[in-house]
């Protein structure tokens, strides 16, 4: 069975720590599996060292041609660079589509998983029996414009499944695109559950230095930098008033994007720096997030958010916005874990003390947590997206 996987890239996040997963976890008996990524990122493909030694990689946009890209997109303020982003925007494209066209020549596929839909445009290349997409989040909160979510739908007309990763999101898509009701199904992300609570206890990726940290009471928070979709300034604000109400633990943020300056000009602002510690990343998270007294997730919107399921795992009680989509699902509608609306700092900061205070609710919620994270094991996702890549429809 040959098998074609497709995704927009092996940086750090969580859609493509769930891909290795699923590309580990897959019995690989009679499959010859192709892994095509879009941009190849030096120094940023941190999953490729964990991809099993059974898939064949391949990139299509060269690094010099992304670097050159990221450097025009970081000036576009000013009109020429703006101009030649736009420009390096469209030769990364046309890369794209001719590096694809070559690797296709002449294959023919039993299956396409195209990950992240990124695929979808250049889906008619593919020959392939039966076409699979991955949607990891709501698409009327990526694609604003009327028009664009239509086309979107025209192209995810041609595949045979697909996949959404909560309930939440397989209603609303249905809503959004009546005539794909057939082709959707629900499967959650497959954690490996073992793996993340030992790894939760290695600490060989932090230095003696900030080993000291660990030790310390802390709240922490993980996520891309960036406040479009995470909204660290609400997490900063809730924060700020819950030490203003003798809060003594401090708030660790783990990740890193282009927008670390703003985010450090809030905590200037609210006068948090001696209180708020960017960590950067790791590709090992957990021991941050198990030592953690609390795990709280600010996000606009979401897909199934994989830290939050990650920090149930690691037996943290867990404050969420209850955003689209996800975390109400999770958390049971706030009975695993506490939600709060979207924005709203001032319901966040009563949370954090309230939980923190009361130590009978928050070893319930500690029990809760590691309870339903058993809900996501990789045997029971595994054994759904094997029936789905071997079912005929």
């Amino acid at each position: 069975m040959k098998i074609l996987f497709y995704n927009g890239s092996l940086r750090m996040g969580g859609a493509e720590k769930i891909l290795v997963e699923i590309l580990n976890g897959l019995d690989k008996k009679d499959k010859e599996i192709n892994l095509v990524i879009s941009d190849n990122v030096l120094g940023e493909n941190f999953f490729e060292k964990e991809l099993p030694k059974e898939v064949k990689l391949t990139y299509l946009i060269s690094s010099d041609l992304i670097e050159k890209t990221k450097f025009y997109k970081s000036r576009k303020k000013n009109i020429f660079y703006k101009i030649m982003y736009n420009y390096y925007m469209r030769r990364e494209q046309k890369e794209k589509t001719i590096n694809l066209a070559k690797f296709l020549k002449d294959k023919k596929y039993d299956v396409v998983v195209d990950f992240d839909m990124g695929l979808s445009k250049n889906i008619d290349l593919v020959d392939a029996k039966k076409r699979i997409a991955w949607i990891h989040s709501p698409i009327d909160s990526w694609y604003r414009k009327k028009d664009k979510i239509k086309r979107l739908g025209d192209r995810l007309k041609k595949y045979n499944t697909l996949v959404t990763i909560c309930d939440d999101m397989k209603e609303k898509t249905e809503k959004l695109y009546p005539f794909l009701k057939d082709k959707l199904v629900r499967i959650y992300n497959p954690f490996d559950i073992e793996k993340i609570q030992d790894q939760s206890k290695d600490l060989s990726e932090i230095t003696e230095e900030k080993r000291v940290l660990l030790k310390e009471g802390y709240i922490i928070s993980v996520g891309r930098l960036d406040n479009y979709s995470k909204d660290y300034y609400t997490l900063l604000k809730g924060f700020k008033g819950a030490k203003e109400r003798g809060l003594t633990e401090k708030l660790y943020i783990l990740g890193e994007g282009e927008e670390r300056r703003l985010i450090e000009s809030w905590i200037d602002e609210l006068d948090l720096k001696n209180d708020v510690i960017l960590l950067g990343k790791y590709r090992n998270p957990y021991p941050w997030i198990k030592n953690a007294k609390l795990f709280v997730h600010s996000s606009r919107f979401e897909g199934l958010p994989t830290v939050l399921i990650e920090a149930l795992i690691c037996g943290v009680p867990v404050i969420s916005s209850d955003c689209p989509t996800g975390p109400s699902e999770i958390l049971k509608k706030g009975t695993i874990g506490l939600l709060y609306d979207v924005g709203d700092s001032e319901t966040l900061k009563k949370q954090i003390l309230e939980l923190l205070k009361n130590s009978i609710e928050y070893k319930n919620y500690k029990e809760r947590a590691i309870k339903r994270s058993l809900d996501f094991r990789k045997e029971i996702s595994l054994e759904l997206i094997e029936k789905e890549l071997l079912e005929e429809k």
